[in-house]
């Protein structure tokens, strides 16, 4: 269990402007769990009994998720909750069969990068595929579940790519920790190089920080916060990395990775 006071509570003057983003904040947030029980619990459901094979059900249901997130994105923009600019929307739309790759700075970035990708499925933990508001949009969605089975999972993941869909995956394995540096996990390269898919590189940045690892939905910042996301190059995995042992190969490829995240953000 979390410590409580290990938490980061931003301390600045409750200005009308700071209230009502609380306001609108906590307006999200619940509509956001609402919307997620009812595609639980009423949408997936129905589609289940309307379409029978799994895996056009399964695209389907990809497809309302990201547009239940795009949509959750724009209901919070319009109220003024946050702003956001994206550079290399298109390439996003087009990728097939891509591991796409990013840093984690806030709780909105899974959102942010569901909403604009296409013919997605994610790797989530299991405790979330277990959770009420969200499990049943897993299951539909064909999501991989990480059961904490490295082979299993990197199976999983490499037949998905292989198969046409994209894979979202923040190495850090969760948001980055204020004022850490975290080496990143690997998992992401052993199943680019196993599937040889391509790796597309994506940056977040959040000014001011919000949502941040230990830090509760209430802690607003003094401004609104902005998301500037940008899409960076695609690694040949094959071409580049192909021709090592996948140890070696995997090793290199992460910390390459990593490099170039962090350089473009230091830009």
């Amino acid at each position: 269990m979390e410590d409580v006071k290990s938490r980061i509570y931003i301390k600045a003057p409750w200005t009308p402007g700071r209230t009502l983003r609380l306001v609108t904040t906590g307006i999200s947030f619940a509509f956001f769990g609402i919307g997620g029980l009812l595609l639980a619990l009423v949408y997936f459901p129905l589609m289940r009994l309307v379409v029978w094979n799994a895996e056009k059900r399964a695209k389907i249901s990809q497809k309302s998720v990201h547009l239940a997130f795009r949509l959750f994105i724009e209901f919070m923009r319009v109220m003024g909750t946050v702003s956001y600019e994206i550079h290399g929307a298109d390439k996003l739309k087009s990728v097939r069969g891509t591991v796409i790759v990013a840093n984690h700075p806030s709780l909105l970035d899974v959102v942010f990068m569901m909403a604009f990708l296409r013919r997605t499925r994610a790797v989530v933990k299991e405790s979330v595929a277990t959770n009420p508001f969200m499990g049943g949009v897993i299951r539909s969605s064909n999501y991989i579940p990480n059961t904490g089975v490295p082979e299993a999972l990197i199976e999983a993941c490499a037949e998905a790519l292989q198969e046409g869909a994209n894979l979202c995956i923040f190495p850090e394995g969760s948001r980055t920790p204020i004022g850490e540096k975290v080496k990143y996990q690997r998992g992401f390269s052993y199943v680019a190089l196993k599937s040889k898919a391509p790796v597309l590189i994506v940056t977040i940045e959040v000014n001011p920080p919000s949502l941040r690892k230990g830090e509760p939905w209430y802690s607003i910042p003094e401004k609104r916060a902005h998301w500037v996301i940008r899409v960076h190059d695609t690694i040949d995995t094959g071409a580049e990395y192909g021709n090592e042992r996948p140890v070696i190969g995997a090793r290199r490829l992460a910390l390459d990775v990593q490099t170039k995240i962090e350089k473009e953000l230091q830009v």
